[in-house]
């Protein structure tokens, strides 16, 4: 996946190392079409590269969530406050997945919990209209 960073960096003119996290945001729009698995990869390969030979990594921060997240479109929790909703668009795109999955689970145990107690509040009042009736007979 290195390969589809340096051959864009060469036909753009940009170096392959000491990237700038704003040349590979732009990498990132523009072999977007190619899908979120194939650029998540390639990210993660410039980050590897750029770690291993102990440059800064140029994958952190803003512009390149901003550009992940523009191909990857995960929606912010809807539980986050607004105001904080625009900080998970800033995550790495694997934490938002992270995250992602976790809200889901959540909303899912609540709605199974809510349900449950809709029942056993059904049956309560069954058992409580039942022996009232049979009290009165």
């Amino acid at each position: 996946m290195m390969d589809m960073f340096e051959k864009w960096c060469t036909l753009n003119g940009e170096k392959t190392h000491h990237a700038s996290p704003a040349v590979v945001a732009r990498f990132v729009k523009d072999v977007g079409p190619l899908g979120i698995s194939k650029v998540w990869r390639a990210v993660q390969e410039v980050s590897r590269t750029h770690c291993t030979i102990g440059l800064a990594d140029p994958t952190l921060g803003g512009p390149v969530a901003f550009a992940i997240n523009e191909i990857s479109r995960i929606v912010p929790p809807r539980s986050w406050p607004k105001e904080e909703q625009h900080r998970f668009l800033t995550l790495p795109y694997d934490v938002q997945l992270i995250v992602e999955k976790r809200e889901r689970d959540r909303d899912n145990q609540i709605r199974t919990m809510q349900n449950e107690f809709a029942t056993l509040k059904k049956e309560s009042a069954h058992a409580g209209t039942k022996s009232t009736t049979d009290t009165a007979a």
